[in-house]
């Protein structure tokens, strides 16, 4: 009888504590020890079909997110044999609109007030799929898409910028953020 309750409280404290971390997303606390994390950003590739982005020009953003971000000190390097950790992405979607689209809404204040948004702002969209890995043994600690966009005046150009600077930090910080300030979206997978 023992043995059971036991058995029983080690399997309900095990799951209380996976589900923790689940819910936390988050790999931050992994390195809270380390003064800088050596970070290689080993693959960038672009299968949105857009023209107006390039995989280069996405890789360059992050890499200078990463080295920019105050919370949390990430070192870029071009060794991947140097790296803690190594970062992938696939740009998965991006599209630029000179009309945002029209999406209608319960209230017809709220409506009224996103037709006429609709009609002078320009509307930019963007989802990537990031996977963090160990260098030191090869396994998955972070893997999820961050997709997000922005409504305002802005030309196609700018827009490929402002959203590879708010994915890039988006993406920081869902993955390397304080569990107690975010929702957990990343799978956690330690």
């Amino acid at each position: 009888m023992l043995k059971k309750a036991l058995a029983s409280a080690f399997v309900i404290c095990s799951i209380a504590s996976y589900q923790a971390f689940a819910e936390d997303g988050t790999i931050g606390h992994l390195f809270k020890d380390k003064p800088a994390v050596k970070v290689y950003v080993k693959d960038v590739s672009n299968e949105s079909g857009s023209t107006n982005i390039t995989a280069e020009a996405f890789k360059s953003i992050l890499e200078e997110s990463l080295a920019n971000r105050k919370a949390m000190t990430f070192r870029i390097v071009s060794d991947p044999a140097e790296s803690d950790i190594r970062i992938s992405a696939v740009i998965k979607k991006f599209q630029y609109l000179k009309k945002g689209p029209f999406k209608p809404s319960i209230g017809i204040q709220t409506t009224l007030l996103d037709a006429a948004a609709t009609m002078t702002e320009n509307y930019a969209e963007m989802a990537v799929g990031f996977i963090v890995t160990d260098t030191k043994n090869d396994k998955v600690l972070w893997k999820a898409d961050v997709d997000d966009y922005i409504k305002k005046l802005m030309t196609a150009e700018c827009s490929t910028v402002l959203m590879c600077d708010k994915i890039a930090r988006g993406f920081i910080w869902q993955c390397f953020g304080k569990a107690n300030r975010r929702e957990g979206r990343g799978r956690f997978l330690i």
